[in-house]
């Protein structure tokens, strides 16, 4: 290998900090304190991201996921602390129907097992089942000003990309008519007759809320991986005669848009919409400045999702929180400038998904949540899979992280325990490319019979980051580091 290539490709990935700041705390005004804060575990309407969706689970099915869940833990909490469980997604894919049942059953075991519920609306991903909408040229994102359909959404949820249903047009009329009709008349007005049963019932802090979106993003092509919205840009006036200014701040008002449309239509129905929650998945400035791409804009990496878009006055704010260099600073900034709302995270473990090891202990990563003003901690993991063997569920459900939650349901203070930054970022990979960074070049001179295996995985490795795709780069680098014995 060419080692000023090898220099150049390594030292334009990244330059590493010493110290990677996740929390920051100095100079926030106090957060809210908010009537109930809810401890939540993510129960799946369907097991796998299949297309469509299986049918969802029988009443007597979740009721057992929520009875072993509070049985580990062995309390549900008062009116201040409560343990909740949080169904979906509420998808396209299910009848209106299967949407009423799940709702109704839900708000059942609710009141049965003095446990807090929520619903999680999947906004765009799972509508496989309906052709009626995407055979419609109208509803499907462009790859291109001449309105080239896109071929598929990629997923990256397992070792290899996952395609789905086409990337749906956020803006098309009929994708807005059915928005509607589903947020007010189907899983809206259901709701809203849960909530009414809970009051009558003297149970209002049973309802945890309403999580509007599943990581809202217009993703890539599967495909080629160009970025679509030209659909959305189009439907807001624009062509390629008369592009926008910023053509990501567009996309991202396309992005914005939709989430208010969900939360509207859920709104009407009769649901506060202090209890109505965003769900974005942003990438930290941190991770964006560190990879240093050329190519790559800020909200290009964040899939024209970027944190300021779940700030709005028609919900309050959700994000996915796994463990990231930066990102809680950040999120703290942002909710600071919007006035410390109350805020959710609607979809978060201590787990770092691309290296598939918790990084932090349960105390601390509940902590970055609940002492700076969430109301929501939504846990995915708890009952996916095989127990112990999936590393999500294995991350939920220990002996730290009972203990954890059951500190946080007593009404105790929860610590952040600040020697968990560096390992909340030992498996980051900044650190990962940094590691090879100091160990390869003695390593092609120690073994050059073996230079051959490394050589192709470099440029990959580069391009990966580039593109901002982050999950490929870490198991590129988990493959190299592997490679040299690291």
């Amino acid at each position: 290998m060419d080692m000023n290539r090898f220099r150049k490709i390594v030292f334009g990935l990244l330059v590493l900090v010493a110290i990677i700041p996740l929390v920051v705390q100095s100079g926030l005004k106090t957060p809210p304190i908010v009537p109930t804060q809810y401890l939540a575990f993510q129960v799946f309407t369907s097991g796998n991201p299949t297309q469509p969706l299986s049918a969802p689970p029988p009443k007597a099915a979740i009721k057992q996921l929520v009875g072993d869940i509070i049985g580990e833990i062995g309390m549900t909490g008062d009116n201040r602390t409560k343990l909740a469980f949080v169904i979906g997604p509420l998808a396209f894919d299910y009848t209106d129907a299967q949407l009423r049942q799940i709702v109704q059953d839900s708000f059942d075991i609710a009141l049965e097992l003095n446990v807090a519920v929520g619903f999680h609306i999947d906004d765009s991903m799972f509508w496989a089942r309906r052709s009626d909408l995407w055979h419609d040229p109208r509803n499907v994102e462009w790859l291109d000003w001449e309105g080239t359909p896109n071929t598929g959404r990629r997923i990256a949820w397992g070792p290899q990309p996952t395609k789905l249903a086409p990337q749906m047009c956020f803006n098309s009329p009929p994708i807005q008519t059915e928005v509607r009709r589903l947020a007010t008349q189907v899983i809206g007005e259901a709701v809203a007759k849960g909530v009414r049963t809970l009051e009558v019932q003297g149970r209002p802090e049973l309802f945890a809320g309403v999580i509007v979106g599943w990581e809202t993003q217009i993703g890539e092509d599967f495909e080629t991986n160009q970025r679509l919205g030209y659909c959305a840009l189009s439907n807001r006036g624009f062509s390629r005669a008369t592009p926008p200014q910023v053509l990501d701040t567009e996309r991202e008002r396309a992005v914005q848009s939709f989430i208010e449309l969900w939360a509207t239509g859920v709104t009407e129905a009769g649901i506060d919409p202090a209890k109505i929650y965003s769900h974005t998945a942003p990438a930290s400035q941190t991770t964006f400045d560190q990879m240093k791409s050329p190519d790559l804009t800020y909200s290009q990496l964040n899939h024209f999702a970027s944190p300021a878009v779940s700030f709005s006055k028609k919900y309050h704010p959700g994000f996915s929180t796994y463990p990231q260099p930066g990102l809680m600073g950040q999120l703290y900034g942002e909710l600071q400038k919007h006035g410390n709302p109350a805020w959710a995270s609607t979809e978060g473990s201590t787990v770092v998904p691309s290296a598939l090891e918790s990084t932090v202990k349960t105390e601390t990563y509940l902590a970055w949540m609940f002492n700076h003003g969430a109301a929501l901690v939504n846990i995915f993991g708890w009952g996916v899979g095989v127990k112990y063997e999936n590393p999500f569920w294995k991350g939920a459900d220990n002996p730290e992280a009972i203990n954890a939650y059951r500190k946080f349901l007593r009404g105790q203070t929860l610590v952040e325990d600040m020697t968990d930054l560096s390992e909340a970022v030992s498996g980051s990979l900044p650190n990962k490319i940094h590691q090879i960074q100091a160990a390869l070049p003695g390593w092609i001179q120690n073994h050059p019979d073996r230079q051959s295996q490394i050589e192709p995985l470099m440029p990959q490795l580069e391009q990966a980051v580039k593109e901002g795709r982050l999950e490929d780069a870490q198991k590129v680098a988990d493959k190299i580091l592997r490679l040299i014995g690291n």
